[in-house]
C-alpha cells in the first residue's frame, strides 16, 4: 500500500467526485461524460505533482502489460499508411493510447490514499443511483424528461433504442457498485444493490442483448476467480452449476424470444443460428471480412470501414440496414479488419496478459477489487462482441476508468473500509 497523502486537498477531493459522477453521467449524454472527465484530468493535475505522475506513467510502461500497450500502438500505426483518411486513423490509434494513460493516471492517484477511493465510490453510488432513476422514469412513465434534457421540448414521444448505450454500461457500472458496496457500511450497501438491480430491469426492459452477453461473460469470469482462488470441490461443483445454469437459461430464453426468425429469414449459409446471432450481424460481419481482404496483415485503416467502397449497400432483407452501419459491432472483426492480423494478435496477447496477470494475483493474493477488475474485462470484451465501436471514446473511456477503480482498490488495500452513513 503507498503512503497515505498528508493533506486531503480540495482539489483531491473534487478529483475524486468528478472521476466517480463521469460514467453513470452517461445517461445524461456522452458529452456529459468527457466533460466530467476532463474536469476530473484538470483537478488531478492541480492536486499531484506532475512529477509523480510521470513517474508512476513511466513505471507502469516498463511493465509486461505497460510493455504490450506500446506494442500494440506499433502494430497499428502501419494501417495509417494505406487509409482512406490518414488522419481519421492516426486520431483513432493515438487517443487509445491517451487514453490508456489517463486512466493509469486516476488509477495511480486513487491507490495514494483510501480517502480518495471512499470518496470516488460514494459519488460514483450517488451519480449511478440518479442517472438510473432518470433512466427509468424516461423509458416507462415520463419521456417528457429526457427530451427536455437533450434539449428537444416537453414531448411525449417514447425515447425507444435512446439509452441503449446507457444500458450497455452495466457490464462496467455493475462491478463498480459491487465494490462499493464490499467496502461500504450497511446503508450504502443496500442503495449499491438497489441501484444494481436497477440497471439489470433497464437492460431487460431495453432488450440488450449484447449487455445480457456482457453480464454473462462477468459472471462466468467472477467463478473462474472463485474456482482460482478456493478451488475445492464443493465450490467446483456449486459454480459450475450456477454458470451453467446461466447458459441454459440465456439459450432457452434465446430461442423463446428469437424463434420467429426461422420462419421469416433463410436458413441456408449462415454461420451461426439466426435465433442465436441475427442474419444482419452476421452478414456485417461477412462483409467487413471481405473487405478486409484488401489488406489482411496490416488492415484497410482504423475507424474507416465504413467509408470502404461497398460500405453503402442495404442488406437484402432487412429495412435499409447497411452492409456496414457506421462499424462491425463487433472488436475482433473491426480490428482485423482495419489493423489487419498483426494489430488484431498483438491486441489479443494484450488482453490475455492482462487477464491472466489479473488472475494469478487473484490465486496469490485474493482480494474483491481484482475479482471485479476481471468481471469488468469480460463484460467490457464480452458485450464488444455485438455492440459499440471500439474506436468509441466514451465507450473505451469509461471501461478504462472502471478499471482504474478496481485496481486502485486492489492497489491500496482491499479491506472493507466503510463509507459512512
Amino acid at each position: 500500500m503507498k503512503q497515505e497523502i498528508s493533506q486531503f486537498s480540495p482539489a483531491a477531493k473534487l478529483f475524486a467526485v468528478l472521476l466517480g459522477v463521469a460514467v453513470p453521467a452517461v445517461a445524461f449524454g456522452r458529452a456529459a461524460f468527457a466533460v466530467f472527465i476532463g474536469l476530473a484530468l484538470i483537478a488531478l493535475l492541480v492536486a499531484r505533482p506532475g512529477r509523480d505522475i510521470l513517474a508512476d506513467l513511466w513505471a507502469q510502461v516498463k511493465t509486461p502489460v505497460g510493455i504490450l500497450v506500446f506494442a500494440t500502438f506499433a502494430a497499428w500505426l502501419p494501417n495509417v499508411f494505406v487509409s482512406l483518411d490518414p488522419g481519421r486513423s492516426f486520431e483513432a490509434v493515438f487517443r487509445t493510447l491517451i487514453f490508456v494513460g489517463v486512466a493509469s493516471a486516476f488509477c495511480s492517484y486513487l491507490s495514494t490514499d483510501q480517502r480518495l477511493i471512499t470518496v470516488a465510490l460514494k459519488s460514483f453510488t450517488v451519480a449511478a443511483a440518479i442517472s438510473i432513476a432518470f433512466a427509468l422514469i424516461s423509458m416507462t412513465v415520463l419521456p417528457e424528461i429526457f427530451w427536455a434534457m437533450h434539449l428537444k421540448g416537453w414531448q411525449s414521444k417514447p425515447i425507444g433504442t435512446q439509452l441503449k448505450g446507457f444500458s450497455a454500461l452495466a457490464v462496467l457500472i455493475i462491478p463498480v457498485l459491487a465494490l462499493a458496496g464490499y467496502r461500504a457500511a450497511t446503508g450504502w450497501k443496500s442503495i449499491c444493490g438497489i441501484v444494481a438491480l436497477g440497471f439489470l430491469v433497464i437492460v431487460w426492459d431495453s432488450y440488450n442483448r449484447s449487455a445480457i452477453a456482457g453480464l454473462l461473460a462477468s459472471s462466468m469470469a467472477v467463478s473462474l476467480a472463485v474456482l482460482v482462488r478456493s478451488g475445492t470441490k464443493r465450490n467446483v461443483l456449486i459454480t459450475l452449476g450456477g454458470v451453467g445454469a446461466l447458459i441454459a437459461g440465456t439459450i432457452v430464453w434465446l430461442w423463446v424470444t428469437r424463434g420467429f426468425a426461422l420462419r421469416t429469414v433463410p436458413q441456408d449459409g449462415w454461420f451461426f443460428p439466426i435465433w442465436l446471432i441475427g442474419f444482419e450481424r452476421q452478414t456485417i460481419w461477412s462483409r467487413a471480412l471481405e473487405f478486409a481482404s484488401a489488406s489482411p496483415w496490416i488492415g484497410i485503416g482504423a475507424n474507416t470501414i465504413n467509408f470502404v467502397p461497398g460500405a453503402d449497400e442495404i442488406i437484402k432483407g432487412s429495412s435499409n440496414l447497411h452492409v456496414i452501419p457506421a462499424h462491425p459491432h463487433n472488436w475482433s472483426v473491426e480490428i482485423f479488419a482495419e489493423t489487419g492480423a498483426v494489430g488484431l494478435g498483438i491486441l489479443a496477447l494484450t488482453i490475455i496478459v492482462a487477464g491472466w496477470r489479473t488472475l494469478s494475483n487473484i490465486r496469490r493474493f485474493g482480494g474483491v477489487g481484482l475479482v471485479l477488475a476481471l468481471a469488468a474485462m469480460a463484460g467490457y470484451w464480452g458485450s464488444g462482441l455485438f455492440n459499440f465501436s471500439y474506436w468509441s471514446a466514451w465507450w473505451q473511456m469509461s471501461f478504462l476508468v472502471t478499471l482504474a477503480f478496481c485496481y486502485a482498490c486492489a492497489c491500496s488495500t482491499d479491506g472493507s473500509t466503510e463509507i459512512s452513513d
